[in-house]
């Protein structure tokens, strides 16, 4: 095959898979290949352990506020109770279908992009933001994972509103539908807010525009706004029915108020970790939207629209990130999705990219192919970090195998994985079975009781087996961690340690008598 013949075989293959098909298809495979190595481990991350195990114990009976306490959206655990209706151990199911939400994702944002890249540019966008997930956490379950998918749509039902010639029956549905879908997403974490109210206003000032009367503007507004609060106002009233009104306002809304504030070290160290891993999209994403009119001089007015909303829908993104403040490495997952989509018509640009010094001769690396490449990397490194750090899930499932025929009473995990309740059917020995919420001093007087009183409760119950570690971590609350050094040395022995990342997971067995 001859230069010239390779050229246009190349050519042609990447048409292909830069129409709608072959798009979805291949953001399919990418989304397979890069969160294959973490399919089955069931300790990606602590709170993926949590979601799936109150998933499971909702189809036990469970209410989520009243016998497990937590903060998130009940939205997000009826994923996961859906997901453990398709039976197996759960793992490996819920995984599946993260990776599912996060192929329809990418593909959401392809079609996104296309209002303002080429075909492949716009292909691009979507490779990227599946190959960058890992960097951030996104390579489990997180809740961005999957109300990424619902924000996309909504993005694209505005857009799409926003292309009508005039704002008639059609526009006002697709706002209404992507007003709804915000409502959804917001089910699932409460900060797409932030995002639903910016879309929210591009549709009142696109109706405004377009000759509405103020009292029509000030009905949608009305109407998008019961349709963006609704699912969350459904869900008051399904607790409040049942007597938990104010447990689900405390935990979704009030307690968070209540939690102590982190050093102001440790919060920008994780800020500066998260603009750091977000640097190469962003700039990608400043160029793709700020330098769109120099590659395209001759650029539509919708076109135009849409980049400037696409810029707007980033910062707003960005708002809901930076002001609560904790900057956890996966808070960043949201933002990938408007910088993917700002950064395709960089990607789409042949002439943009790297040079290269290659054997003395000089090389483009494009910026789609950079892009891709080095989110692989460092999305490869990191998933390796973490599952050193965190285990495999080897661990977690060998401790399951020693307690689940053990236990004759409620399993009680002070510091370790909750989803050992879920893999030994272990009873709950208290409404909070999320460890950090009784051991994490940042906790303390904001889930609704005191720490210290409620483990000395747990412990009164004399409960055969707890999981703990050697050590405290930096987070621990040291009052109640050294209480339970007390009562462990008094009244348990160490029947099994293993070693996990930088530190042991013990399990402790109750000494007969005492």
């Amino acid at each position: 095959m001859n230069d010239s013949s390779a050229l246009t075989w190349r050519t042609s293959l990447l048409d292909r898979l830069s129409t709608p098909l072959g798009a979805a298809w291949l953001c399919l495979f990418v989304a397979l290949v890069a969160r294959a190595v973490q399919f089955g481990n069931p300790v990606i991350h602590v709170d993926d352990q949590f979601y799936l195990f109150v998933g499971d114990r909702m189809w036990h009976g469970a209410m989520p506020y009243r016998d497990i306490w937590d903060r998130k959206p009940v939205g997000l655990f009826l994923i996961f109770a859906a997901i453990r209706a398709l039976g197996g151990e759960g793992v490996i199911q819920y995984q599946l279908v993260a990776t599912g939400f996060v192929a329809a994702t990418a593909i959401v944002i392809r079609a996104i992009a296309r209002r303002i890249a080429n075909p492949r540019g716009a292909t691009a966008a979507g490779i990227v933001y599946l190959t960058s997930l890992g960097i951030s956490g996104g390579d489990g379950g997180q809740s961005p994972v999957f109300y990424n998918l619902f924000v996309a749509v909504s993005v694209w039902a505005m857009l799409a509103a926003l292309e009508r010639p005039r704002f008639d029956r059609r526009a006002v549905l697709l706002g209404s539908a992507a007003m709804l879908l915000m409502g959804l997403a917001i089910q699932i974490k409460y900060t797409v807010l932030f995002e639903g109210g910016f879309l929210g206003l591009v549709l009142l000032w696109r109706a405004w525009k377009s000759g509405l009367s103020p009292a029509a503007v000030l009905m949608l507004a009305l109407g998008w706004t019961i349709l963006g609060l609704a699912p969350t106002g459904a869900a008051w009233w399904y607790f409040a029915a049942a007597g938990q009104g104010d447990a689900f306002v405390y935990a979704n809304f009030t307690s968070i108020f209540d939690r102590r504030a982190e050093p102001v070290d440790v919060v920008l160290g994780r800020l500066a970790a998260i603009i750091i891993r977000l640097i190469p999209l962003s700039v990608a994403a400043w160029y793709g939207i700020a330098g769109a009119r120099a590659r395209d001089p001759d650029e539509t007015p919708s076109k135009s629209l849409a980049r400037r909303i696409i810029a707007g829908w980033a910062l707003a993104a960005l708002g809901a990130v930076l002001i609560f403040g904790s900057y956890f490495d996966h808070y960043a997952l949201p933002l990938y999705v408007p910088l993917a989509v700002a950064a395709a018509p960089l990607m789409g640009d042949p002439r943009s990219g790297v040079a290269l010094i290659i054997r003395g001769r000089s090389r483009l690396m494009t910026t789609a192919v950079f892009l891709m490449l080095a989110t692989s990397i460092v999305t490869a490194t990191t998933s390796a970090r973490f599952r050193k750090e965190r285990g495999t899930g080897a661990e977690v499932r060998e401790m399951a195998a020693m307690l689940k025929p053990l236990l004759k009473d409620c399993l009680y995990i002070y510091d370790g994985d909750p989803i050992l309740y879920m893999m030994t059917n272990s009873c709950l020995p208290t409404r909070w079975p999320f460890p950090d919420h009784l051991n994490n001093k940042r906790e303390v007087g904001a889930v609704g009781v005191d720490a210290l009183t409620e483990m000395r409760r747990i412990m009164a119950n004399r409960p055969t087996y707890v999981v703990s570690r050697t050590s405290p971590q930096s987070k621990t609350y040291t009052p109640g961690w050294d209480e339970m050094q007390v009562d462990l040395a008094r009244d348990y022995r160490s029947v099994a340690e293993w070693q996990v990342g930088p530190s042991k997971r013990v399990i402790y067995q109750r000494i007969p008598g005492h």
